[in-house]
């Protein structure tokens, strides 16, 4: 394997401000080199020559921002590594050009069937080839784009109710194959209608901001998602999470916005901003919705609020064969 770092390039990744990572997939050593000097001015190129080396560069991060794949590969053909490259929840979404001197429709139809989003037969053009390759990378970015829009809060830049309630379904079948519990801590900040009333709207904003910020570190793994699912709710959501983690992480909250200090002169309770919260755990099962979960967090937090804010309660769910509230309270 060989890595050749370009110059300062002028096609970027407008996200990140450096050159855009191309993946040459071949096993010739002279288009390799044909490759290497027609792109290197303008990308990173990273080149691999055979298929388990593709399968292995891929997953590294940073990841290529498109791979450029000869069909005729040693051990496994091009079409094969495209599949499996589309199959990968991780890699799927890397858009793949067949660079081949294969020209025959039944192989172009079979590239694209692949996954592939473009297929370029040799000789090569280096000007199409590199004008392909930023229309198909812009291309990229615009869906990436889209995607965060649909599901992200466009204000806190958190997850939004959409990509929690997709998370939520997924990990609940996931815990149900693997007996897994689940627990959940919904937020919810006090007296905000006061704040909004004190300080402006703009300033609420900003306050949610801020409290977004604070919070999202508590997220500790892949599988937790912390989202904005209402006005001046939110939640996180923790797969694979006792209720003693649970009790641990709505604690950490606490003692964020406690340490935060974000004035609020019109709070019933405190001349700072705080929070309630509504913590539960389940054992996810099929004589169960993911929806009971919520519930039980939701109806916490009603107790959280009813017994005087800035403090979490812990559902206690009958039948539940996760430890009870009283129990992760002695356990913590």
């Amino acid at each position: 394997m060989d890595i050749f770092s370009a110059r300062p390039a002028s096609f970027k990744d407008s996200s990140a401000g450096r050159p855009y990572h191309i993946l040459v997939v071949d096993d010739s050593p002279l288009d390799l080199h044909f490759l290497l000097n027609g792109l290197s001015d303008n990308f990173v190129v990273t080149f691999a020559s055979s298929a388990q080396e593709t399968l292995c560069l891929v997953n590294q991060f940073p990841q290529p921002d498109i791979i450029l794949l000869d069909v005729v590969m040693p051990e496994m053909d091009g079409f094969e590594i495209c599949t499996r490259l589309k199959n990968d929840e991780n890699t799927q979404n890397i858009p793949v050009i067949f660079v081949s001197g294969l020209d025959a429709t039944v192989d172009k139809t079979k590239g694209f069937n692949a996954g592939a989003v473009d297929y370029i037969t040799k000789p090569l053009e280096l000007e199409e080839l590199e004008a392909r390759i930023q229309t198909h990378i812009r291309l990229k970015e615009q869906s990436q784009y889209l995607e965060s829009m649909a599901y992200f809060d466009p204000l806190t830049r958190v997850a939004n109710r959409r990509k929690y309630n997709e998370v939520l379904q997924r990990e609940w079948a996931r815990c149900i194959r693997y007996h897994h519990q689940m627990s959940m801590v919904i937020i919810d900040i006090d007296f905000f209608k006061e704040y909004n009333d004190t300080y402006g709207h703009s300033e609420g904003d900003n306050c949610l901001i801020s409290v977004a910020r604070l919070l999202e570190v508590t997220v500790g793994r892949p599988t937790d998602i912390f989202a904005r699912i209402g006005g001046e709710e939110f939640v996180l959501l923790l797969p694979d999470c006792n209720a003693v983690g649970a009790v641990q992480k709505a604690e950490k909250i606490l003692e964020i916005l406690a340490h935060a200090q974000i004035p609020h002169e019109n709070s019933h309770i405190e001349n700072h901003l705080t929070v309630s919260l509504g913590v539960a755990t389940m054992h996810p099962s099929h004589g169960h919705s993911a929806l009971s979960l919520f519930q039980a967090a939701d109806d916490a937090l009603f107790s959280a609020k009813r017994d005087g804010r800035n403090q979490f309660a812990i559902a206690e769910i009958e039948g539940n064969l996760g430890i009870t509230g009283e129990q992760a309270r002695q356990h913590h």
